[in-house]
């Protein structure tokens, strides 16, 4: 009898430490869905809005669960008057599927009223899992008049300085600050004759429009070219970026020093004169500014061949204004041993910034006094030989 209640109580002993191993051991392996959980998250809970503004909260329903679910979402709380929505790839949406130890995406459409009045405003988002898991997700909207979460548009240098014939290029970096893709139509306000290319960065064809994903960065390259005859001065060029009530802007300033360019040449283009050998020919010539920049201290300069000289009336010019012109003679006197023939004379009016040369081609001619002298021997020799044949011809 004591033999047989030993034996039960083996046995009994026997099975209890079988019956805990498979408790601690075997149990915890064992899939118990009553164990699977649910978490609703989203990368930015909290945003800063501008009355009239709409948000988008992307959304993440997270399943810890082995086994796959339908997962029921809807706004459990929101501010009264103001419209929240669930959608799923541009569709209003209730459920998702959400696969064992996976995760879906949803979207939270916000819009927030016109007249909201600036502080802080909660919408709360509910999923509650088919196999019993739930969880809530409480959003945060700060209602401000400046929208601290605006969109930027950032010149890196927004003032460049250049003359007319300069193309000006900036760098521009456009932030989308908005919880969902943007996409943005860019333009510029510009004076008449001038033009505005924009591109993305580092790349050449031009664009009208670029989508930029929330929280992300593009930089435009802008080039700014200015009408030729353009004068000299500051320019602002206003450039914007919007997305429906959402816009971000910057202005661009262009300072224009201006082109120094002249023209020296003679009032009817022709660039020759005849002159005598040891005489003085006088030239017109006209200097006109032909850039956009006023010219100061104009001086006259020449080149000529040996034994002649040039002089200037006047010797200078101390200032002339875009498009105007003065004129000014060159006294030319030819060598007294020149021969007859053509020469050059190059004439020069200059500037610290820019220069202009004429090159007169000069024919020398012979003077009409040694004319007269060949004709008076001529005429002598004649008279000799009439006298001499009418002398000795009686004989």
């Amino acid at each position: 009898m004591y033999v047989l209640r030993t034996r039960k109580l083996v046995f009994f002993v026997f099975f209890s430490v079988l019956a805990y191993a498979a408790l601690v051991w075997v149990w915890p392996c064992v899939p118990v869905e009553a164990q699977a959980g649910l978490e609703l998250s989203t990368r930015y809970p909290g945003i800063t809005a501008a009355p009239g503004e709409s948000l988008t909260f992307p959304l993440d329903v997270n399943n810890y669960g082995t086994g796959s679910q339908i997962v029921d979402l809807s706004v459990a709380q929101k501010p009264e008057g103001w419209d929240a929505t669930l959608k799923g790839r541009g569709r209003v949406i209730h459920k998702v599927f959400v696969g064992g130890k996976s995760a879906a995406t949803a979207d939270l459409h916000v819009d927030v009223p016109a007249g909201a009045e600036p502080g802080s405003y909660y919408v709360t988002v509910r999923a509650a899992g088919s196999r019993g898991g739930w969880d809530n997700l409480r959003l945060e909207i700060v209602v401000s008049r400046t929208d601290a979460g605006g969109d930027q548009l950032v010149a890196q240098y927004s003032e460049l300085k250049g003359p007319s014939d300069a193309t000006f290029k900036f760098r521009v970096d456009l932030t989308n600050n908005s919880a969902e893709e943007q996409s943005y139509s860019l333009g510029a306000a510009v004076p008449r004759g001038w033009q505005v290319s924009i591109s993305p960065a580092y790349k050449d064809q031009q664009i009208a429009s670029i989508s930029i994903k929330p929280g992300e960065t593009e930089g435009l390259d802008i080039e700014v070219t200015p009408p030729a005859q353009v004068k000299a001065g500051e320019y602002t060029i206003p450039i914007q970026a919007v997305s429906g009530s959402r816009k971000a802007a910057t202005d661009l300033k262009v300072i224009i020093t201006g082109t120094y360019e002249l023209e020296f040449t003679t009032p009817s283009g022709r660039l020759n004169a005849d002159i005598v050998a040891g005489g003085e020919k006088k030239v017109t010539m006209e200097v006109t500014n032909t850039g956009s920049a006023v010219l100061h201290n104009i001086n006259f300069s020449s080149r000529e061949p040996q034994d002649w000289s040039v002089s200037f009336d006047p010797p200078s010019i101390d200032a002339l204004e875009p498009g105007e012109s003065r004129q000014v003679t060159a006294a030319i006197k030819a060598g007294d041993k020149a021969i007859a023939g053509d020469y050059i004379v190059s004439l020069s009016a200059r500037t610290m910034e820019t220069r202009g040369q004429a090159d007169l081609r000069v024919t020398v001619k012979t003077s009409t006094l040694w004319g007269l002298v060949g004709l008076f021997i001529v005429l002598l020799v004649i008279a000799g030989v009439y006298g001499a044949f009418r002398l000795y011809g009686r004989r």
